[in-house]
């Protein structure tokens, strides 16, 4: 569920009501359409010195480039909470409000896209969206169960977030989101053994080939594809994509291997043949939670593929 305003810290607070500024500073081009939420390390009362704020802004149609660039102009001229100009410190190179970096069309209508720039010397960054587009990112997931997108990073950050505007069409988001969906997590489940199985026959030809790049890639691969397949056996949302606060990640995953963020962490570290060791170990422990919650998911090429490592 969606943190509670009250709970939160003077730090999360303090983002909370610069996203709070911004979103107000894009009232006035599409009232009616307007969804705007918060989410990120702001409703998870995380923020550290590096914490940026995190936000989405959501209209029927994107106004266009000028229109989005005056409403986070805006957004840095309006007064400041108390806590905000505590905050701030110095002055912004560019002046604040005004864009740092940009990513997507803002100028398409459907398209969206992200863009940065600082209010009270904080980072704000807005991924804006057209409501097609929004539908069609959460349909891709809940819909066509695709289980390798950045997509489920977006789903994960609007079922934790906090309503700036449109209070009523995020509970909406929030309530469909709620429900993930058995296809789902079979796909997630599937495409983690088998879109780019662990290579083990590779694995145990360079053990003592002086690879040890090539070794850490397998290794680093095939952690993302067994945290892919826990996920979706948990039913939570994952992407490779900016993977941060793993041990966070596994307190949400009942099902898993015991200690599974140490053993990824020194699987990483240690030297090739210990690392192989210790990452065929962990998929065999993985298999077997699949073998006993999905039961219907063949696991026969997969099992062929971990046995070519104990050959070795």
């Amino acid at each position: 569920m969606p943190s509670d305003p009250s709970a939160l810290g003077a730090a999360a607070r303090r983002h909370l009501a610069i996203a709070q500024r911004v979103a107000d500073a894009h009232r006035g081009i599409d009232d009616a359409s307007l969804l705007s939420f918060v989410s990120g390390s702001t409703v998870e009362n995380l923020i550290d010195a590096l914490s940026d704020v995190d936000m989405s802004v959501v209209f029927a149609n994107l106004p266009g480039e000028a229109a989005l660039r005056a409403a986070c102009r805006r957004a840095a001229d309006a007064p400041a909470s108390g806590a905000s100009r505590a905050a701030a410190g110095g002055t912004a190179d560019p002046p604040e409000g005004e864009w740092t970096w940009t990513l997507g069309n803002l100028d398409d209508p459907a398209e969206g896209g992200v863009v940065a720039f600082r209010i009270d010397g904080i980072e704000v960054q807005i991924g804006y969206a057209a409501g097609a587009g929004l539908t069609a990112d959460i349909d891709d997931l809940l819909v066509r169960h695709n289980p390798d997108t950045p997509n489920h990073k977006f789903a994960e950050g609007i079922a934790k977030a906090l309503p700036l505007a449109g209070a009523e069409k995020l509970l909406a988001l929030q309530r469909r989101l709620a429900q993930f969906p058995d296809g789902l997590a079979r796909a997630m489940v599937e495409h983690g053994l088998n879109a780019k199985p662990i290579h083990w026959r590779a694995a145990r030809q360079i053990i003592h080939r002086d690879a040890p790049l090539w070794s850490r890639e397998i290794q680093v691969e095939a952690c993302y594809s067994l945290l892919l397949v826990l996920c979706g056996l948990n039913r939570r949302w994952f992407t490779r994509f900016q993977v941060k606060r793993m041990r966070r990640l596994a307190e949400k995953l009942p099902l898993a291997p015991k200690n599974l963020v140490p053993r990824i962490e020194h699987l990483l570290s240690a030297p090739p043949r210990e690392g192989f060791d210790a990452l065929h170990a962990l998929e065999a422990e993985v298999l077997a939670l699949v073998a006993a919650q999905m039961p219907e998911v063949d696991l026969a090429a997969v099992r062929r593929r971990h046995q070519a490592y104990e050959a070795a």
